[in-house]
């Protein structure tokens, strides 16, 4: 795909705008189309494309830190994640396609890696988690498509020497699980260190296909109240997120449409 086809692609897809944020409004199958040719349209002059999820936390986070709302703006591609981005948009008038969260995605990814010879790096996690979650892509692509794995616990001093097997490995595809906002201020801080063609904030994703966290079962997940099981899991972490943030994000997209509708 040349660069005037990947222009194409990227402006073809709907937007919705949420704190200056332009959020990609497109289909699962859409966003795993648009990292894929990504990858094959990067140029090591270009650099690497930056791809992120945002959900209702997320937002809450970067309209209180400039500097992770400065990186989602800026950010070559952002995803509607989660039942709090769709409530957002029935409720500002721009309907969203669909819940495109990278829990979800990772097996679809892992499979088309495998199907057309990509290579994933895992980075971030407890120690061991990175690992067991390449062992599980491997085994559910059907063929090696992990090309290295790193734990999220080393030391800024060895961020260098983690960047140089990061590119040694020569990924098509970082995943860094570091949780909001610091994987995505790591990914910008390093972007023009990183060898690799696309570079992606996952959140929490090792943890569920490390099996360290159960994941939601799927009436759940369908019905859009995953974030209750996330609740259930681990509550002493959790409980200011979902009943303290679930309520400031709806305040916050009620104060935006009020706003909205002062200007209409």
């Amino acid at each position: 795909m040349d660069g005037n086809s990947e222009k194409a692609t990227i402006e073809d897809a709907g937007i919705f705008n949420l704190l200056g944020i332009p959020i990609r409004n497109v289909t699962m199958a859409k966003a795993l189309e648009m990292i894929l040719d990504a990858v094959d349209t990067y140029t090591p002059l270009r650099g690497a494309y930056e791809m992120h999820f945002v959900n209702a936390h997320c937002i809450n986070v970067a309209a209180r830190q400039s500097d992770y709302l400065e990186v989602l703006k800026q950010a070559r591609t952002v995803f509607a994640d989660g039942t709090g981005i769709r409530k957002a948009g029935q409720q500002l008038g721009t309907p969203i396609i669909d819940n495109v969260n990278g829990t979800d995605l990772f097996p679809l990814l892992c499979k088309e890696c495998a199907r057309l010879g990509k290579v994933l790096y895992l980075l971030g996690a407890a120690p061991g988690v990175a690992a067991k979650t390449a062992e599980w892509a491997d085994a559910h692509a059907g063929s090696p498509i992990v090309a290295g794995y790193q734990d999220g616990f080393f030391p800024p001093g060895q961020t260098a020497q983690v960047i140089e097997r990061i590119n040694a490995a020569k990924p098509d595809i970082l995943l860094v699980a570091m949780g909001v906002p610091r994987q995505e201020l790591w990914v910008r801080e390093h972007l023009k260190s990183l060898a690799v063609p696309v570079c992606m904030g996952v959140g929490g994703l090792f943890d569920f296909y490390s099996g360290t966290i159960p994941r939601a079962p799927g009436w759940m997940r369908r019905l859009g109240i995953e974030w209750i099981w996330r609740l259930m899991m681990e509550p002493r972490r959790m409980w200011k997120r979902y009943i303290i943030g679930n309520v400031e994000f709806m305040l916050r997209i009620r104060k935006i449409k009020r706003a909205a509708a002062r200007k209409g």
